[in-house]
């Protein structure tokens, strides 16, 4: 009997648990960090007023900036530094508005946990395609745990999840989601830091 012929590897069909694709899918990073810092919001007591008001500052505005310009920019041939470097500036802005204002903990230490996490992804993009939804999810699934006790620390089973939803779906290497991973845990590095220091 003749044996099937095998198609070149980079032709074989994908195989991936289903799992593995609805965690990226359903926990994007624009979502995840909007969680945290309603999270954050809410612990520190902003209340109804100030939770929505640092949401929108925040996640929101620069979301919308970072998402809804692109296609204008290109239009016009502006280069995509210039819409990153107006999310950053927006984001240092909302950091240093939330250490002036003198909100109470964790929020400025999470907001400024994010905004070192965002520029160390730009910064390690310049060499390796470091994976946003593996270093924001790592960061979110150590800051859970550290603000609100120990009993939810099964949440840190999401990273693991989330590096093998990127492999799987072929949107970062292995490399490149473990280097989102050590950059999430850096990032959460910052914010210890950050709070030791209250």
């Amino acid at each position: 009997m003749a044996r099937p012929e095998l198609a070149p590897p980079d032709t074989q069909p994908r195989t991936q648990l289903p799992v593995l694709g609805w965690v990226s899918r359903l926990l994007p990073p624009a979502l995840v960090l909007a969680a945290l810092v309603v999270a954050a919001g809410i612990t520190g007591g902003l209340g109804s007023v100030g939770v929505p008001l640092l949401l929108a500052g925040i996640v929101g505005v620069p979301g919308l900036i970072y998402k809804g310009t692109k296609p204008l920019f290109r239009r016009r041939g502006i280069h995509d530094r210039w819409r990153v470097g107006i999310v950053a500036a927006l984001m240092l802005i909302g950091t240093a508005a939330c250490f002036l204002l003198a909100l109470p903990s964790p929020v400025p230490q999470t907001v400024a946990a994010l905004l070192i996490g965002n520029v160390g992804l730009v910064f390690f993009r310049r060499w390796l395609n470091v994976s946003a939804h593996v270093s924001v999810m790592t960061f979110a699934v150590l800051w859970v745990p550290a603000i609100f006790g120990t009993a939810w620390a099964w949440l840190l089973i999401l990273a693991p999840l989330m590096i093998l939803s990127r492999v799987s779906l072929r949107e970062h290497s292995w490399a490149e989601a473990v280097s989102g991973a050590l950059l999430g845990v850096a990032t959460f590095g910052c914010f210890l830091a950050l709070l030791t220091q209250r």
